[in-house]
């Protein structure tokens, strides 16, 4: 307990007490694995969700209830706001609120059976016992009352207006058109926290993969208890934001990320992942890619007259090797790839080292480049990458 709370504490205790306990810590997980033993023991509405999700759920509503406890308080708007959250997403789940509002008195059954055990322990006043008891009950009444109210508007969305209004709201926060205002005020009717820090994303679904599959997968990866997740078809393409990096199979298709920030900053965010997105797709990426993670492909990607003068200057002269001039380009892109380390490179080639070196010198001599000068090694490597671009896109021309 903070000095602040101990005061608090104080101010509360009645005069003559004997001091009171403070909240008890959750002892290696102990009381958190405990909540989702009983809540999967006990609520088979929540059998499909996973155990990761009931686990943060519930860590989060011992830290939550513990805090009001020491300090004799109501929710805050941002636990109010979480439990909002939180609860968006479970009734997309399909998860009944009566389940989620006995899921909820179950942790809180446990988090003062644990108080309890480790203030008798400690000869807690049983005043105080009582006075904590209440602000627990009351704490947990406008929690449930956020969560039912949260709730409705899900329903209110299932019932066929939810998908285009979503759609709605995303796309206006995402290109920028939605007032700063109206984000703010209708984010957590959509789980997400008018103060939580967000990461844009726009992502495309696989070959014979529907669009409404990726969405679910974004949905149900992307979230957590601090933040929520919003997805929804818009053009063709799943539009969000996600407070996780979401678990995208590669099989599922390809998703781009833009940096995290708050929700002023999703329209910015969002134009960063849609170039992450096109730029993966052109580089025959998959998975979830992060504009982070890119390097200098975004630039190659649209600076196609600098790649194309670059492979003109470096690629070129290896065609009338044939077959040989391939091995030398295949030789210099692992080469490249394995840092410029000799006998990794011959190692992943399966050929000895003083051939790969013999092969460099090769490349060196028709080429003009000097695998030693940083500026060649650039300019190497951004004409085998821009070659890469061409390569994966050639199939789709073709189909």
């Amino acid at each position: 307990m903070t000095p602040a709370k101990a005061s608090a504490a104080r101010r509360f205790a009645p005069a003559g007490s004997t001091p009171e306990a403070e909240p008890c810590p959750d002892d290696g997980g102990r009381l958190v694995e405990e909540i989702v033993a009983s809540i999967r023991e006990e609520l088979p509405a929540f059998a499909d969700i996973d155990v990761d999700d009931i686990r943060r759920m519930a860590a989060s509503d011992i830290r939550r209830g513990q805090a009001a406890m020491a300090e004799r308080r109501l929710p805050t708007q941002e636990e109010l706001d979480a439990s909002a959250a939180v609860t968006v997403g479970l009734a997309r789940a399909s998860v009944p609120l009566d389940a989620i509002n006995q899921s909820r008195r179950i942790a809180v059954r446990r988090i003062f059976d644990a108080w309890r055990e480790r203030a008798s322990s400690t000869g807690a006043d049983p005043a105080a016992q009582v006075e904590y008891l209440y602000t627990l009950w009351n704490w947990t009444d406008a929690i449930t009352s956020r969560a039912a109210s949260a709730y409705r508007q899900v329903e209110v969305e299932v019932e066929g207006r939810d998908e285009d209004q979503r759609a709605w709201y995303l796309r206006g926060l995402l290109d920028g058109s939605l007032s700063p205002l109206e984000a703010q005020s209708r984010a957590a009717a959509y789980g997400l926290l008018p103060g939580g820090r967000y990461t844009a994303l726009r992502a495309r679904p696989g070959a014979e993969v529907d669009v409404r599959q990726l969405q679910r997968v974004i949905e149900t990866s992307g979230a957590t208890d601090q933040g929520g997740v919003l997805a929804a078809v818009v053009d063709g393409h799943v539009w969000g934001l996600v407070s996780r990096e979401p678990s995208v199979p590669a099989g599922q298709g390809v998703a781009g990320l833009g940096p995290a920030g708050d929700l002023a900053g999703a329209a910015a965010s969002f134009r960063l992942a849609s170039r992450a997105l096109e730029t993966a797709t052109a580089f025959g990426l998959t998975g979830v890619v992060s504009i982070d993670d890119l390097s200098l492909r975004p630039v190659i990607l649209s600076e196609e007259h600098v790649g194309e003068r670059l492979i003109r200057r470096y690629l070129d002269p290896l065609r009338e090797l044939g077959e040989f001039g391939a091995t030398l380009e295949l030789t210099v892109q692992e080469y490249l790839r394995s840092g410029m380390r000799i006998d990794e490179s011959a190692k992943a080639l399966i050929i000895h080292p003083n051939t790969l070196r013999h092969r460099i010198d090769r490349f060196q001599q028709l080429t003009g480049a000097d695998l030693r000068r940083t500026e060649d090694v650039i300019e190497v490597w951004w004409a085998l990458e821009r070659r890469r671009v061409s390569a994966a896109r050639a199939p789709r021309a073709a189909g």
